[in-house]
């Protein structure tokens, strides 16, 4: 097994696993540094995922989002060809969740490239700001076209080092509970 895979297996089981108390501390934590940052206060559109339990709790931040009139993108994936794309999101009563558990939207609306801050999920970081994702390479195939602003909000035990690969694309920056963490330019 690849020191990615086992990294990923790892970090995940944490993330499964840990307090639920902490976790909500962590979760409001975290929402509340994304909400005072400059790039969500200025950004008109947002893209972000639904998250899955273990992950960060992004469905507070989606109604908020939604609550303050911000255009909210979420993925739509397409399995056979390993695309991804953002698709517009009006409110949380047109969800589904997809053979994979994924939640998506149910209904036809806007497919969209004009996004201003990506807020980008992932398993595993190092501290230039590379991920491990899930394994589909959905979100490093998006954003080597993508020139907005990426933001990802993490946990601090997903910090971890490990060696990037030529196809992986960093975030722009990463807040945890306690830190912001800002890529170098290079």
């Amino acid at each position: 097994m690849s020191n990615k895979k086992i990294l990923r297996k790892e970090i995940l089981n944490l993330m499964r696993n840990q307090d639920i108390s902490q976790k909500e501390q962590y979760d409001l934590n975290l929402k509340e540094q994304l909400f005072e940052h400059n790039n969500f206060k200025q950004a008109n559109s947002i893209a972000i995922v639904m998250s899955m339990d273990h992950e960060v709790n992004t469905i507070p931040i989606i109604e908020h989002l939604l609550n303050i009139g911000k255009k909210v993108f979420v993925p739509k994936t397409n399995y056979e060809t390993k695309q991804m794309e953002f698709q517009r999101l009006h409110d949380l009563n047109s969800i589904a969740i997809d053979q994979k558990g994924i939640k998506y939207v149910d209904e036809e609306t806007e497919i969209s490239d004009d996004i201003d801050l990506i807020i980008v999920p992932g398993v595993v970081f190092n501290h230039a700001g590379y991920r491990i994702g899930y394994g589909g390479g959905y979100y490093d195939k998006y954003l080597s076209h993508y020139n907005g602003h990426t933001i990802s909000l993490l946990y601090p035990f997903q910090i971890r080092n490990f060696d990037a690969e030529s196809h992986d694309i960093p975030v722009d920056e990463m807040l945890t509970p306690n830190d912001i963490w800002r890529r170098v330019n290079g």
